[in-house]
């Protein structure tokens, strides 16, 4: 179930972030052959009961801007949070072997279900037509907004390893002016993505087309899907924080 609701966030943040029109009919449901029961929704536009029909919701924001997030934890803060977690107790079986990164270890406690996902998340790691950077950045806001305690400290090794020290951290934390402006672009996507990818427009990505190429804007999104993906099953998963190979 963590990995089905993990799998509908990710894909909720291309959907809305890229505007996808929702279907008006049920018709891609039907089957093509008559072999087998046959699910008939003619219409997704089926009027709301009248229990329903006014009552606001709430838990959901009413309204685009309500969308809000707390202040991000101090950049400083991180060590000890990674002590606290270090010792957490997992909460899902996980597979694999002992050396691979607990992520890795999480999927493969599913090897068949999951097989198709692993194999699309380790490829997007390493293929591609985007910069290292530029995914690491994408990962790391992603994780920061959403909390992720286990792929803040994975993501942050990886950052370490890449040159990336605690002031630049801190900088892309706060998107500061000083970064180049093809970082705060990826930046600025990733944040909506993470919090309210319904608000992210039509300028956000032409921004992006500024320094990417249309096959590379595509991929910041995709990563920005898998964060969605692997910060909730992580996180929900209670994965400690020892340390892995970047």
């Amino acid at each position: 179930m963590t990995q089905a609701v993990a799998g509908y966030n990710a894909t909720n943040r291309w959907t809305d972030a890229l505007n996808i029109p929702g279907e008006e009919t049920g018709d891609f449901f039907k089957r093509v052959d008559s072999a087998g029961p046959r699910v008939e929704l003619d219409t997704f536009l089926t009027p709301t009961s009248s229990v329903f029909a006014r009552q606001q919701t709430s838990v959901a924001p009413v309204k685009a801007e309500a969308a809000v997030r707390v202040p991000l934890e101090p950049l400083d803060s991180l060590p000890g949070k990674m002590s606290q977690i270090a010792s957490r107790k997992i909460l899902a079986p996980l597979g694999g072997e002992p050396a691979e990164p607990g992520w890795v270890r999480l999927m493969k406690a599913f090897p068949v279900a999951n097989k198709g996902r692993l194999s699309t998340l380790l490829a997007a790691e390493t293929k591609g037509k985007l910069d290292q950077r530029s995914r690491l950045l994408v990962a790391w806001s992603c994780a920061r907004q959403d909390r992720a305690w286990y792929m803040q400290g994975l993501i942050a090794r990886r950052m370490t390893a890449a040159g990336m020290d605690a002031t630049e951290l801190k900088k892309i934390d706060d998107n500061d002016a000083s970064l180049p402006p093809a970082d705060r672009a990826v930046i600025n996507l990733a944040r909506k993505m993470s919090i309210a990818p319904w608000t992210v427009t039509d300028g956000d990505i032409a921004l992006l087309r500024k320094h990417y190429t249309d096959f590379q804007v595509a991929e910041i999104v995709l990563h920005g899907c898998n964060a969605a993906y692997l910060d909730r099953v992580t996180e929900v998963a209670q994965l400690s924080s020892s340390p892995e190979s970047p």
